[in-house]
């Protein structure tokens, strides 16, 4: 991930009930903090797009199973709450932005770009290799899962009681 080559501390999603829309919370070691809404009709795209990048790596079982992903299972990474550290910068505001645009591609070590960007160009750039891309597939299938969308087929992945 890189927010001005900060690296990815904690990466959260939650649905709310009141926006109707996924909140994206990303912190990173710089002790920043990016928070990105997203809307059902851009969520689709996203959860598209992610699924196509997954698929040409072999599928979310060959992702899941890739022995990095393993040790952060063992290690409770996927059940960890997110940390709420104080105090945070906000590139992005105290509220976020309304994500608007995404913008994918690959880097030269073959990581997943992703940026997710507002209408005035602001937001933040992930560079996920195959675990962190099952991480994020993960955390957007259970929030779309918590908000009732009905986005179409998705495979499940690993039941989380929590979504963090």
């Amino acid at each position: 991930m890189t927010a001005n080559t900060n690296k990815l501390h904690q990466i959260n999603m939650q649905y709310s009930p009141v926006e109707d829309r996924i909140l994206v919370r990303t912190s990173t070691t710089n002790n920043e903090e990016y928070l990105i809404w997203l809307t059902r009709r851009y969520t689709r795209i996203l959860l598209d797009l992610i699924q196509k990048e997954i698929d040409e790596r072999g599928g979310t079982t060959n992702v899941a199973s890739k022995q990095e992903t393993k040790q952060l299972f063992k290690q409770g990474a996927f059940e960890k709450p997110y940390a709420e550290e104080q105090p945070k910068t906000k590139p992005l505001g105290d509220k976020g932005i309304l994500a608007y645009a995404i913008k994918s591609g690959k880097d030269s070590n073959g990581n997943f770009v992703l940026e997710l960007k507002s209408n005035d160009n602001k937001g933040i750039t992930y560079n996920l290799n195959d675990t962190m891309l099952y991480m994020v597939y993960s955390l957007l299938s259970q929030s779309i899962a918590k908000a009732e969308w009905n986005l179409g087929y998705m495979e499940q992945p690993t039941s989380q009681s929590q979504i963090h």
